[in-house]
């Protein structure tokens, strides 16, 4: 039997731990594998999709597009003017003191998109036309009517002032309230509703306050709105004279 063969180191020599292919060192312990339950893993698909909805809701940037009549969906981080997907929004440079118009309803606006559109723009600008015109027809009536009357009360102002005058001064001094009430029944026109009252019916204060309402509600101006302008200028000085009285009276109680 052959000796079993030695192997020997040289001196000075350092000594290589020799590696075992197989090893693969120590293993590595592994992590349990924990299911966590999602919030949202009980909903039904009809609640996941309103959900998904709302969130996408709350962060989308909408404008509302006058001319396509829904809303469109914008950059957020850039200032745009407002449009739709058939014509993009283009961007405008941003600034604090101007504001951002919106589309002017006008039928170049329809350029481009589907007949229907055109058809409902076309249809509203002519609307906002015709309403343009008959407020400008409605104003000019208006004011047309107001001049006639201004110009029937000038009138009845020069032929009612001396009537006026005489029934609510005395030597160039105004009338107490007891003398315009007693004699107000000579200048009201026929078919007011007015009963004649006398010195006598007027000598007691609160008898004096009550027939000064009365007569108010005669001649005040927003009950004679439907008499004719002579009248109704008639009115407006009588109901000037008595009220200017009543203060007066008034001011002589305290």
């Amino acid at each position: 039997q052959a000796p079993a063969t030695r192997h020997t180191q040289a001196p000075g020599a350092r000594h290589t731990p020799t590696s075992n292919l197989m090893d693969f060192g120590h293993p590595v312990p592994s992590t349990p594998n924990v299911n966590t339950p999602s919030p949202y893993s009980n909903e039904t698909r009809a609640e996941r999709l309103k959900r998904e909805y709302a969130q996408k809701k709350q962060k989308a940037n909408r404008i509302w597009d006058d001319v396509d009549q829904r809303w469109v969906e914008v950059d957020p981080k850039a200032g745009v003017k407002q449009g739709s997907q058939s014509a993009p929004p283009q961007p405008i440079a941003p600034s604090s003191s101007k504001k951002v118009k919106g589309i002017k309803l006008d039928p170049a606006n329809a350029i481009g998109k589907s007949a229907s559109v055109q058809a409902g723009v076309h249809a509203r600008v002519n609307n906002m036309k015709q309403s343009q015109q008959q407020a400008v027809q409605e104003i000019r009536q208006r004011e047309a009517k107001k001049a006639a009357s201004d110009a029937e009360e000038d009138e009845a102002r020069k032929r009612l002032e001396p009537k006026i005058k005489k029934w609510s001064e005395e030597h160039g001094k105004k009338k107490q309230l007891r003398a315009l009430i007693a004699s107000l029944h000579t200048i009201l026109w026929t078919g007011a509703n007015w009963k004649q009252m006398s010195i006598g019916d007027l000598l007691n204060d609160a008898k004096v306050k009550k027939a000064f309402y009365k007569a108010s509600r005669v001649v005040h101006p927003d009950k004679t709105g439907d008499l004719d302008a002579e009248k109704r200028f008639l009115a407006k000085r009588i109901f000037d004279a008595l009220s200017q009285a009543k203060t007066e009276f008034d001011n002589s109680l305290r």
